[in-house]
């Protein structure tokens, strides 16, 4: 087996060597760092967004349900009618027709704002976590491009005058 290392056609003197070489030209190797580098930090920003979205959503829902909770208990009305606007459960109306005037006016505030709070960061929370998700997406991509530019390939180069031959 011979484990020498073949001469250089181009000079006859010269050997050849294995080294890595960049696959296109050194513009748009800088391009492709250019989408690169970027890419990772926008990968790192999208997940960060989206668990702050996760995040978010729990904690305005919470914070919702406890301040109608509040609400409603300053209203003196019982609990069982609590729960059940809270967890989007029918109130009947015998129930309805046992609370007072205000009592009424204050529940079905309660009900309409529990509702439309709950849309609206459901709403929120598909938004935000469709931009997080477009932002994941996109530096990806980018990231794939910048690394087909930068992509190296195996080659064996004369020591004596660089004459470049591909090695694969």
């Amino acid at each position: 087996m011979n484990t020498q290392a073949p001469t250089c056609n181009v000079c006859n003197q010269g050997t050849l060597t294995k080294k890595k070489k960049f696959r296109l030209s050194g513009p748009a190797v800088v391009i492709g760092y250019i989408f690169l580098i970027p890419s990772v930090f926008g990968i790192l920003f999208g997940l960060v967004l989206l668990f702050g979205t996760g995040a978010a959503t729990s904690e305005s829902s919470q914070t919702m349900k406890q301040q109608i909770r509040n609400q409603l208990s300053s209203a003196n009305i019982p609990s069982q009618l609590i729960d059940k606007v809270l967890n989007y459960e029918v109130i009947t109306q015998s129930q309805r027709d046992a609370l007072t005037q205000n009592q009424r006016i204050t529940l079905e505030s309660a009900e309409f704002s529990y509702k439309a709070g709950t849309v609206g960061t459901g709403a929120g929370a598909a938004i935000a976590g469709g931009f997080s998700i477009f932002v994941i997406f996109s530096s990806f991509i980018g990231g794939l491009l910048g690394w087909l530019l930068t992509m190296k390939k195996k080659v064996l180069q004369c020591g004596n005058c660089g004459a470049v031959v591909n090695a694969s």
